[in-house]
């Protein structure tokens, strides 16, 4: 979601939106967490952040055609399912499952009602694919070739008699997966066309003619609306909104020419249309058989230049266009979405200008020599404005906008935003506006019951207009009474799996079906732990980025973009029931130690309190996590210390690992020559070892995008760069002094040129008779068995079941053999490893607790307490003064076993110093009690 102002209440709402029984413990108000596209300060960051993923360091762009060639090449390399089959080798097969979000949809800008059965009813995600329900949205199946790019923008069916089995779907999401910079890594594919009622879908080669999705070619690269013309009974007539312009096929879609604006297809190969100053938004809506309405932005790509063809215009026949702007429209205006009443005579245009929104009807008189009669009424004054952080209408830039008339009722009139409005008497005054969706009324940026904010579409039920489909941000809704006084929702994402996960965390010390992930849009869920089809629970906002669950469930660690780093609990029905802010006050700040858009950080697998986090140009460390105060909003500067020895300029971490076995620390640099920054004594403040180790055989200015640790041995280790046209995987087993290249097949050619796919994820798996390493890719999954034939070739995993997924990340655990996938497009999936084997690999700890004398002691400013715990649990650390009286509490909350230290700063409860002298600090744990005493000095 974009741009939004969080604010939470006291009870029963929770972390940024509403959750079941969710319980919060502290008024909770967010600062603004801009959306996806990025901050004010770089409105393209989503965009940069997948370039740099993605691009080849040699040419510093993403490569021509790439997602065409690598899906070919991807196809061509063997499963491991197939070398079974014809091998006579025992190896272990890996099934992987769908993991859900089964209650969770992804951003949904197209959908409709099929007009042959009011249950059926098809919907595609932006990054999803196609999916259809013959069941009102009891269940979904996916209907559109995975390998495709499936980028959905538009939905449209053929509604003439005996053409209603012929459908349309528009590609290419221009603003919310786009954005205004052009640099997403995929376009859309054109226009694909369904023959048997939406079962199978084919690319139009028309539209992709001459292109390639990673250069801005053609118009149809982008479409924003299709219709066809419901009146031509001689030709199969179809209509597209493209960027640019309005384009119109009379042979089904086999042949295209412009007929409103500019005709920017079939040109030739050097031509970049982020050069052409045309119209961004374009939109056709058929108001009526045969008539159509079509708008066409002045604003380009450049706010300097305005479009040579803009405003709203009229067609009786969908080739010949008659002005029809009001005398007195906005010069400058960007994106307009248009609703019509069902007999065609009242159009509403909600109209995104420079700063403003703005609301015209337009009343439709008759048609005269072919030419519209109506009347204008500006209703822009009448736009909902109910006041607060999220209560007035927010079109976020025209990212969200939409306007629907009821189909039998045209004074109710319904606009869309982040929020869904109602008004009974067509926006003619503010009196009868409802807020019926988006956020909660109550307008404490807490979600609406059962409805999601960022609304893209509205339809109706043929059968039953009191029913009405929802389409936004959060996939889809039904409403059974739209025009109820309470209108009420319930969700229709039941296996509509079109969420684009960022990120994936598991448990790891028990054998759980928890899962934690972090999405574009959706913000972090946390899976249910029970049921086949578990829920899924919605615990901050935002987009999703690295998470983590320690031993116990005691917390969960969530972020969104730009490290914002949260540390919750939740109770047993999965409500909210504390929460702190834990990333530091000094980080991501003006000295060049920016965050990436999702920033990596890792949890110590010796004590889970203890945080290792990549902070641009350097590493932090926070010791206790635990200690700090609950209820906390802003960043903080407890237990946080920039690791010394690892500031590097002009460099940024991109990648962080901790081993097992040993207090080591490793962790990936963007760079001209990459490296690796290996920390040694990680977690012993001051003590810290820091060198840099790096290879001839890293690509120059190369992407670290993971690094995994062998769970059994520090110094091996495997780490992969995401870019295209490198060699992308390789492995040391002597901590990094020298490095074999294993990419194998992964790659086209030996130096990393062609087809081969962007990894961005890497796991070491050891087996029982063998060790695997897995990799996630733009192409789905693949593995290597590095101890049994054949050992440097790489296999897909999951083919029929993930396919060419792009994968993001991977996450493993022994306890019980499940490895999780997490994609970006098409949900999470799983695998129980045949053959797994549980690690030993716990610290060696004393055998009972015990509190070790501070450091420094004496002290001035702070002071640092050290403990031990035999195992995890409940730890109490409390300071008294000389004469017994109790100054502070240091610590109340959830241990792991092994050493843990704490800082004291010399202030009270109060937070005022106190007065120097001689003070103690206690440990409660079980029932040890343990004190040592703390001079404090002026």
């Amino acid at each position: 979601m974009r741009r939004l102002s969080f604010v939470l209440a006291l009870l029963l709402f929770t972390f940024g939106l509403r959750a079941p029984n969710a319980i919060i413990l502290y008024p909770l108000v967010f600062e603004s967490h801009p959306s996806a596209l990025g901050s004010k300060e770089d409105p393209i960051a989503r965009a940069n952040y997948e370039v740099a993923l993605l691009r080849n360091p040699k040419t510093g762009v993403i490569p021509l055609n790439i997602r065409q060639r690598e899906l070919s090449f991807s196809a061509k390399i063997q499963s491991r399912k197939e070398w079974q089959e014809k091998s006579n080798l025992r190896i272990n097969t890996n099934e992987f499952e769908l993991a859900g979000p089964f209650n969770v949809g992804g951003r949904t800008r197209a959908i409709a009602y099929d007009v042959l059965d009011e249950r059926s009813i098809i919907a595609g995600g932006v990054s999803g694919g196609i999916w259809k329900t013959l069941d009102n949205g009891i269940s979904w199946s996916r209907k559109s070739d995975p390998t495709l790019r499936n980028s959905i923008s538009s939905i449209t069916q053929d509604k003439r008699m005996g053409k209603e089995n012929i459908w349309y779907a528009g590609t290419g999401e221009l603003v919310g997966n786009s954005a205004r910079s052009l640099l997403a890594p995929y376009r859309g594919a054109g226009i694909l066309k369904s023959l048997d009622n939406g079962q199978t879908w084919q690319i139009l080669e028309s539209t992709v003619s001459g292109t390639t999705p990673d250069k801005f070619q053609s118009q149809l690269q982008y479409i924003w609306k299709i219709a066809v013309n419901e009146a031509n009974d001689v030709q199969d007539e179809v209509l597209a909104a493209a960027f640019g312009g309005v384009v119109r096929s009379i042979d089904g879609g086999n042949s295209w020419q412009s007929v409103l604006g500019e005709q920017l297809f079939d040109l030739t190969s050097d031509v970049d249309l982020n050069d052409y100053k045309v119209s961004f938004y374009t939109n056709i809506e058929q108001i009526k058989a045969g008539q159509f309405i079509a708008t066409l932005s002045s604003g380009t790509s450049d706010k300097d230049q305005l479009s040579a063809v803009s405003g709203f215009y009229f067609s009786t026949d969908g080739e010949n266009w008659q002005d029809i702007t009001p005398l007195n429209f906005i010069n400058y205006h960007e994106r307009t979405v248009v609703g019509s009443s069902a007999d065609g005579k009242k159009v509403y245009f909600l109209t995104q200008g420079e700063s403003f929104v703005y609301l015209w009807l337009l009343e439709i008189n008759g048609i005269v020599n072919g030419n519209l009669d109506g009347r204008w009424t500006n209703l822009t004054q009448n736009i909902p404005s109910f006041g607060g952080d999220v209560g007035d209408y927010n079109s976020q830039g025209g990212y969200n906008m939409l306007v629907k008339v009821h189909p039998e009722n045209d004074r109710v009139v319904f606009i869309g935003g982040t929020n869904l409005y109602r008004s009974t008497d067509g926006f003619t005054s503010q009196r009868s506006t409802k807020w019926i969706g988006g956020y909660s009324p109550e307008n404490d940026a807490s979600i609406y019951k059962g409805h999601y904010a960022d609304q893209h579409d509205l339809i109706f039920d043929a059968k039953d207009s009191h029913r009405a489909i929802s389409a936004n941000d959060g996939g889809i809704r039904l409403s059974t009474d739209i025009l109820a006084d309470s209108v009420s929702w319930t969700s229709r994402n039941n296996g509509y799996l079109t969420s684009q996960f960022y990120s994936i965390a598991q448990r790891s010390d028990e054998a759980s079906s928890e899962l934690l992930g972090g999405m574009q849009d959706n913000g972090s869920y946390l899976a249910d732990s029970q049921g086949e089809n578990p829920a899924w629970n919605r615990i901050l906002g935002g987009d999703g980025g690295y998470c983590a669950i320690t031993p116990n469930r005691d917390y969960l660690y969530v972020s969104f973009q730009n490290s914002q780093i949260y540390r919750l609990t939740i109770n047993s029905n999965y409500g909210l029931s504390s929460f702190a802010r834990v990333d530091p006050t000094e980080g991501g700040g003006d000295d060049g130690e920016e965050y990436l858009f999702i920033n990596p950080y890792v949890l110590d697998p010796w004590n889970p309190s203890r945080m290792f986090l990549a902070g641009g140009s350097v590493l932090w460390r926070n010791d206790n996590l635990t200690q700090i105060p609950a209820g906390s909003q802003s960043t903080t500067p407890l237990n946080w210390t920039k690791i010394p020895g690892t500031r590097k300029d002009s460099i940024i971490y991109t990648a962080l690992e901790k081993a097992q076995t040993a207090d080591i620390l490793y962790a990936g640099a963007l760079n001209n020559t990459p490296f690796i920054v290996k920390v040694q004594q990680a977690s012993v403040p001051e003590k810290e070892i820091v060198s840099t180790i790096t290879s001839p055989l890293f690509p120059s200015s190369g992407h670290i995008a993971s690094i995994s640790v062998h769970p059994e041995d520090e110094n091996h280790l495997v780490i992969v760069f995401s870019n295209y046209g490198v060699r992308s995987v390789f492995e040391s087993i002597d901590g990094g002094s020298t490095f074999e290249d294993i990419s194998a097949n992964l790659e086209e050619t030996v130096d990393g040129s062609g087809a081969g796919p962007s990894v961005r994820w890497v796991e070491i798996v050891p087996l029982q008779d063998e060790l695997r390493y897995f990799v996630g890719t733009s192409t789905g999954v693949y593995s290597m068995a590095r101890t049994l034939s054949p050992s440097d070739t790489w296999m897909k995993e999951g083919e029929d079941v993930i396919g060419a997924a792009v994968v993001t990340m991977l996450d493993y655990r022994d306890v019980d053999g499940r490895l999780v996938v997490a994609t970006h497009g098409n949900g999470t999936f799983q695998s129980y490893l045949d053959g797994f084997r549980k690690l030993d690999n716990d610290p060696d700890v004393e055998e009972k607790a015990s509190l070790s004398q501070n450091y420094p002691n004496p002290f001035r400013r702070s002071t640092y307490i050290y403990f031990s715990i035999p195992e995890d649990g409940i730890v109490k650390v409390d300071i008294h003064d000389n004469s017994g009286r109790h100054i502070k509490n240091l610590l109340w909350g959830p241990q792991f076993l092994g050493e843990s230290r704490l800082q004291w700063d010399g202030t009270n409860t109060a937070g005022n110093p106190v007065t120097p002298g001689i003070y103690f600090s206690t440990l409660s744990f079980k029932t040890v009690k343990e004190t040592k005493r703390i001079i404090f000095q002026p």
